[in-house]
């Protein structure tokens, strides 16, 4: 992670199954957040915790619309509040109506928080030298200055920080797991709405072992809908993710979840490390029988090469007792699919948390308990 601050800061330097709008004072603002398979009291507690937080909302998620017209009426009304754009600094005074249909824009934005916070992906950023200085953010016919920018080092989020009070977040989509065909929304913040069916989980093709922490899957969509990067979003309205500037692929909600809510929180992102390679076995090939024992998902612990060992020496991985050849199946609960990898699942834990996995090692099924590290102190 990269952060970028004005002259008061400190220069630069380092989504699922229930939805909590997290009402926080001290300037952490209202964000949207979906929730892990971890139980809601457990969370919610771990965020009481120190922390003065006035309400902690248990809301479900919104059916999703029955028709086509529902959908794309409730996709407007949501990017009529939520949506941002962000634009090459401006000396002029005018209105709204002279930056309207302005092909200057840069790309378009979600408002992540009540606060002021609005996430991005890195395209939109392609060209500029100095974003405290040469961007401004627009939000509901108001421009805002840019305070603070902080990059995701694992994707292509970036995270903005403007003066901006009293704004609409974009409630959060379940997105881990979307099937081929579902059906998403390509919006921006003049009424533009195009329809972009998700046409698959696009993979990596692994050809050997990496990071546990790394991601290696994004969404491609069925067509190229927008020169720009912008917000993608489902039937209900929900933010799933953004499309990169002049490409048909897109950065998942449920990768970027876990940065977003810490940047909102505190203002930077501590991202868990497990400290072990492993091979994602739904996106691998030519992985021996043995190794795979008839599994068509899992993570296989794995050494990439003959000089390194499998976990981190000290790390978290191998202080639990993970070994070489270890498949894990589930982390608290939270099945490896095809579509939901070990990387992703792990991005929604804090450091200092108990991740409970689920392993396979030699035909018997046991449970390993990891407590994560802090990314910034773990050195594969």
């Amino acid at each position: 992670m990269t952060i970028l601050q004005t002259s008061s800061g400190k220069g630069w330097g380092g989504v699922r199954l229930l939805i909590l709008a997290i009402v926080a004072g001290a300037g952490a603002g209202v964000i949207a957040a979906v929730y892990t398979s971890r139980s809601l009291e457990d969370y919610a507690a771990s965020l009481l915790e120190g922390r003065r937080l006035p309400q902690v909302s248990t809301q479900q998620p919104t059916p999703i619309p029955g028709t086509y017209e529902e959908a794309l009426s409730r996709v407007r009304e949501s990017a009529r509040t939520g949506i941002a754009v962000v634009m090459p600094v401006s000396t002029d005074s005018f209105a709204a109506k002279s930056w309207l249909k302005d092909a200057s824009a840069l790309g378009y934005g979600a408002i992540v928080s009540d606060d002021g916070w609005v996430a991005i992906d890195a395209s939109v950023l392609e060209g500029v030298k100095n974003p405290l200085k040469d961007i401004e953010v627009w939000m509901n016919g108001k421009r805002y200055a840019v305070q603070t920018v902080v990059r995701d080092v694992q994707t292509s989020l970036v995270v903005l920080h403007t003066s901006a009070t009293g704004v609409s977040p974009l409630a959060f989509a379940s997105t881990n797991g979307a099937r081929s065909g579902e059906m998403m929304f390509v919006v921006d913040a003049f009424g533009g709405v195009f329809p972009a069916a998700v046409a698959q989980s696009d993979a990596e093709t692994v050809s050997g072992a990496q990071p546990a922490e790394v991601f290696t899957t994004d969404w491609m969509l069925s067509a190229s809908t927008s020169s720009l990067s912008s917000p993608l979003l489902n039937a209900s309205g929900e933010l799933a993710g953004f499309v990169r500037t002049g490409d048909a692929h897109a950065l998942p909600m449920h990768q970027m979840l876990h940065t977003i809510r810490s940047v909102v929180k505190i203002g930077s992102d501590a991202v868990s490390a497990f400290g072990a390679y492993s091979i994602d076995l739904a996106h691998a090939y030519n992985i021996d029988a043995d190794l795979r024992q008839n599994l068509r998902a899992g993570a296989l612990i794995f050494s990439p090469d003959t000089l390194l060992h499998a976990t981190v020496r000290g790390g978290p991985a191998a202080e639990a007792g993970f070994a070489s050849k270890d498949i894990i199946l589930a982390v608290d609960g939270e099945s490896i699919t095809e579509t939901t990898s070990l990387a992703e699942i792990l991005a929604l834990y804090d450091p200092g948390d108990v991740a409970r996995c689920t392993v396979l090692r030699a035909g018997q099924t046991m449970t390993i308990s990891v407590t994560l590290g802090d990314a910034s102190s773990l050195v594969y």
